[in-house]
């Protein structure tokens, strides 16, 4: 392994082996592969179709349903990737974490994906690219705004479903202009990513844990990154500036846990001073108070999510605008209309005022 003059690591890339998924998932040999695929199944749905891969890449002859499921996840990372063939050149939508690292890993292991994420840094060609995506017919479009109109940041969430939902989840691309959301507390809204590819990466990694607690193909993942990544000190540095040092720091722990060859510990020793300083202050934040309205959670930049009322296609719009009725708010977009809401659940009354405006009763009628 070696460095360049900007400090990046360079090798080859981590092998995984049989041996090292029974380390990673903490599973005896002596149990045999049925027990390595459940633990695989167990910490997280993805898992078993890259041991699977791993199976059969040793010489490993599968059964007719090991085989059909490995199949099942091949069609789903084909139809990923030919979302990602489709999309506009030039960088103006940039693919997230999921289809990066799965070009890091070695030749015939599959990275499973459960959906695709992309940002798209401008208003206008998020909804080129949904309105693009629209057209092969999703079952299910939802919006959630984040912000004051018109600096807000929006995520489009299109599912599609899948040919065999009894067993496998539906396809999922979701669309976003910022880059990293956090925790809608803490941690702010983000908008722009690190100018190096894999650093983002890393990034988008880590923040996960902002949702969800680590699982070992997070561990997985940063095995085969971190030799591509720049110099630890270099990492840290962004990591920090993006708030997200601690949340790094407890994902190297952890992989250090899992796999100890993974070589994690200096960059967690450069992680220790500045995870602390983000937790004191993250600690310090002050409370926000209860919960509030809808135009108060717009202007305070808290996620307020759209309920479907009516998908349509519309050309005469570029970017979304809203009609407010009192403290409600329609919201229209290039693919549909929604009702914004802060609560869980809508009132009867409350979604019939706004299925009576004239807008929503004739398309061609204004709000």
């Amino acid at each position: 392994m070696r460095t360049d003059t900007a400090g990046r690591l360079h090798g080859i890339t981590p092998e995984i082996t049989l041996g090292l998924l029974y380390e990673l998932l903490d599973s005896d040999p002596h149990d045999g592969l049925a027990a390595l695929v459940h633990r695989a199944r167990v910490a997280h749905y993805t898992l078993p179709a890259l041991v699977l891969s791993v199976l059969e890449k040793e010489g490993v002859e599968l059964g007719t349903g090991a085989d059909g499921e490995l199949r099942r996840a091949r069609h789903r990372a084909e139809r990923y990737a030919g979302v990602l063939a489709a999309l506009p050149e030039g960088g103006e939508v940039i693919p997230l974490k999921g289809s990066l690292l799965a070009g890091l890993y070695p030749s015939g292991v599959l990275r499973a994906q459960g959906d695709v994420d992309l940002f798209v840094r401008d208003e206008a060609q998020l909804w080129r690219t949904a309105t693009a995506l629209a057209t092969d017919g999703p079952s299910e479009i939802w919006v959630t705004v984040m912000g004051p109109e018109p600096t807000w940041h929006l995520l489009v969430s299109m599912v599609w479903p899948n040919e065999e939902p009894v067993v496998e989840p539906e396809y999922r691309v979701e669309l976003a202009n910022a880059a990293l959301l956090g925790d809608f507390a803490a941690v702010g809204v983000r908008p722009a990513l690190p100018a190096d590819t894999l650093t983002a990466v890393l990034l988008c990694l880590a923040e996960e844990r902002l949702q969800r607690s680590f699982h070992p193909r997070d561990v997985l993942d940063l095995y085969v990154l971190r030799p591509w990544l720049p110099a630890g000190a270099d990492v840290v540095a962004v990591a920090d500036d993006y708030r997200l040092a601690p949340e790094l720091l407890e994902l190297c722990e952890y992989a250090s846990r899992l796999l100890p060859q993974g070589d994690f510990g200096e960059l967690s020793r450069l992680l220790s001073e500045p995870a602390g300083r983000e937790r004191e202050r993250r600690a310090k934040m002050p409370d926000r108070g209860g919960p509030l309205g809808l135009r108060d959670s717009m202007l305070r930049g808290q996620p307020v999510h759209g309920l479907p009322l009516r998908h349509r296609l519309r050309g005469d719009l570029v970017t979304a605008r809203t009609h407010w009725i009192d403290d409600q708010a329609l919201l229209h977009t290039p693919v549909g209309d929604y009702l914004l809401t802060t609560d869980k659940l809508v009132s009867e009354q409350a979604a019939a005022t706004v299925l009576a405006l004239p807008c929503m009763r004739s398309e061609g009628a204004a709000c």
